[in-house]
């Protein structure tokens, strides 16, 4: 996940996974931000620690499943009530396999 702190990306060329593998890693580790890998300077890769990218993904998983809930909600016809709605609301969570509390 991109940290708000940091604004300038990791970027290391490709040739340094076979050169300094084990310090890339490590680096990937520690920043919890993606590394953009270059092919002779240009942006070819991103790697990314498994944590931080389980992260972004479950992040997205919920973006999307409030955002599905709020555009079933502005478009639906009739009022309904709070609990109405928290329980399609957990219906929505149950289908992207996510925990709503």
């Amino acid at each position: 996940m991109l940290s708000a702190a940091s604004s300038i990306p990791l970027i290391r060329p490709i040739t340094d996974l076979r050169t300094q593998f084990n310090d890339v890693c490590a680096q990937a580790t520690e920043a919890q931000e993606p590394i953009i890998l270059t092919k002779n300077g240009i942006p070819a890769y991103v790697l990314e620690d498994c944590a931080t990218y389980e992260a972004q993904v479950q992040h997205n998983r919920m973006y999307l499943a409030l955002r599905e809930a709020e555009i079933e909600e502005r478009y639906r016809p009739e009022p309904i009530s709070a609990e109405e709605s928290d329980a399609r609301m957990v219906e929505i969570f149950k289908m992207w396999g996510l925990d709503y509390a």
